[in-house]
């Protein structure tokens, strides 16, 4: 597993550090690194591969071989497990501040910072763990082509009030840049993140609890098997994708 620090963090916290604020840049790393390890373990857990760890200033991205057809409950999790274990963190920490082992001045640092990570990395912008989140969730009752939609949607909305409701400064616009840039290649790729999606259902026997009928493949749901113009859509998805009919 290979940790890579994104340029953008090296320069955010550079700053801070030429600013003096070193219990900022301490509180700030732990609360990153713990939001890393709550990702991990259910990672972990559930048996994905882990390629790269890329450090950012809000959070991480981390890269593995997960699939775009994980289950939705696995996928919430997954996404969900870095705020959790800040919510424990936040417990650790209190229990420091309550038997003295934590100046007061750390520990309103700490509440500050833990809270607006956690509110930030819930924000359903892409590539936040609120993206992940917010799909997982309504992926369960529709189409994974307009969840996929509806989440770029709100990515470029949230990200654009985010700019024009702050007082701009150099960390907002450096981190606003990149979330847009990650939001546009999200959206410019999203014929490509489709057809990958078809692909894996083809390739992989994937069992469904339940069925959807559907008319156009465009609509294919996630967590059902489709059936497509009354076709099962492994048939169907084996016209698309069959090769051997070339050779």
């Amino acid at each position: 597993m290979k940790i890579v620090i994104h340029p953008l963090t090296y320069i955010i916290l550079l700053s801070i550090l030429l600013c003096g604020y070193f219990n900022y840049f301490l509180i700030i790393s732990i609360i990153l690194i713990v939001h890393d390890l709550g990702h991990l373990f259910f990672m972990k857990l559930f048996h994905i591969y882990i390629n790269k760890i890329e450090i950012l200033p809000f959070g991480s991205m981390i890269h593995t071989d997960i699939k775009y057809n994980i289950e939705s409950n696995k996928l919430f999790l997954i996404s969900s497990g870095g705020v959790l274990f800040q919510l424990i963190l936040n417990i650790i920490f209190y229990l420091l501040i309550k038997y003295s082992l934590l100046s007061n001045y750390s520990y309103q640092i700490f509440l500050t910072y833990n809270k607006l990570i956690i509110i930030f990395n819930l924000l359903p912008i892409i590539p936040l763990d609120g993206s992940k989140i917010f799909i997982s969730l309504i992926e369960r009752f529709l189409s994974y082509k307009r969840s996929l939609i509806i989440v770029n949607i709100i990515s470029i909305i949230l990200i654009i009030i985010l700019i024009f409701n702050q007082e701009l400064s150099l960390n907002l616009i450096l981190v606003s840049f990149f979330l847009f840039y990650k939001s546009y290649y999200e959206i410019f790729n999203h014929a490509f993140i489709f057809h990958k999606f078809l692909l894996e259902r083809y390739l992989n026997n994937y069992k469904y609890p339940k069925i959807k009928k559907i008319k156009k493949i465009k609509d294919i749901y996630k967590n059902k098997f489709n059936f497509i113009n009354n076709e099962r859509e492994d048939k169907y998805l084996a016209k698309i994708f069959d090769i051997k009919k070339y050779f």
